[in-house]
């Protein structure tokens, strides 16, 4: 009996929150079996829950975890010596996903018409080898025609995004530009580069300026003109270091202009910013303001 209870004991500490069986012979057993089952579920259940992060936004709208949790469920206690339910339920699953590509392209095909046509032909006795090499065939033109329905649709709708960023890029551009226009008709100190960088010394630094090689450690606040913050790395707590070609155009230009101890503002437009595209929160067109403090510079070697 000593034996049991040791052995119970060493399971219990191996496999925590295991039952323990009453025979010697089972005990690792069980405690073998029911760790695997919770360790498997709980790793597999973070795992999902962390790879449903990266599904496209218009799935993720629509996706709920006890969704997945009835499918899962329903899979997972299938009665998996019914051989043809289980070809069937992955056959069946395959297709849906097929369904589910065709619609997101435009392609409302009908799964209860597919499943009708499945199923007649399933459950012929016979099969008519060249009725189905003709129906392959013909899919397959089929296929062809619904993917060039696809990419012509996929097509539209990229130009037609690419004509909504372009005319809100516009927009914004020239938002951007009347605001620099009221910052300097409020600021004489605000100057204004030959590339179009305006800029506002804060404070003067000392010795020299950054070069086009050199590491710059700075602090820095990203604004939009509506004041929302986008990136600081002040709020991070964590200066960041720069080269220059590592920054947009704007931002390079303005760290060439500052030295040890500076602290400027930069008014970057969208054209030395990220010009038409939307970076983040950063909508197209977005005239940038930047609060920057160079703390110390690294020479080039």
């Amino acid at each position: 009996m000593k034996k049991i209870i040791i052995a119970c004991g060493a399971a219990a500490m191996l496999f925590a929150g295991a039952g323990c069986s009453k025979s010697a012979g089972t005990v690792q057993a069980d405690s073998l079996n029911d760790s695997i089952a919770i360790f498997f579920g709980r790793a597999q259940g973070s795992a999902f829950a962390d790879r449903i992060q990266s599904l496209p936004e218009s799935e993720k709208e629509k996706f709920t975890k006890d969704g997945f949790l009835r499918g899962f469920k329903q899979m997972l206690m299938a009665d998996t010596t019914d051989i043809g339910y289980m070809y069937g339920a992955s056959v069946g699953l395959g297709m849906a996903q097929q369904l589910q590509a065709m619609h997101r392209d435009g392609l409302e095909v009908s799964a209860e018409e597919l499943y009708r046509s499945f199923a007649a032909a399933f459950k012929a006795d016979t099969t008519n080898m060249i009725q189905m090499q003709q129906d392959n065939s013909t899919l397959q033109q089929l296929m062809m025609r619904a993917q060039a329905v696809a990419q012509a649709r996929r097509a539209e709708a990229q130009a037609a995004q690419e004509t909504a960023r372009a005319s809100e890029a516009t927009d914004n551009a020239k938002s951007g530009e009347a605001f620099v226009d009221s910052i300097k008709a409020a600021d004489n100190t605000v100057k204004t580069t030959a590339s179009g960088l305006s800029y506002k010394v804060v404070k003067e630094g000392t010795g020299a300026t950054i070069g086009d090689n050199d590491v710059a450690k700075v602090h820095y606040t990203g604004r939009l003109i509506n004041g929302e913050v986008f990136d600081s790395s002040v709020d991070r707590g964590e200066p960041v270091d720069f080269a220059v070609g590592q920054v947009v155009p704007g931002f390079g230009e303005g760290l060439k202009l500052m030295n040890k101890g500076a602290k400027y503002t930069f008014y970057i437009p969208a054209n030395l910013a990220y010009g038409n595209n939307s970076v983040g929160t950063i909508p197209p067109g977005s005239t940038l303001v930047f609060d920057v403090e160079v703390l110390d510079i690294t020479p080039a070697n």
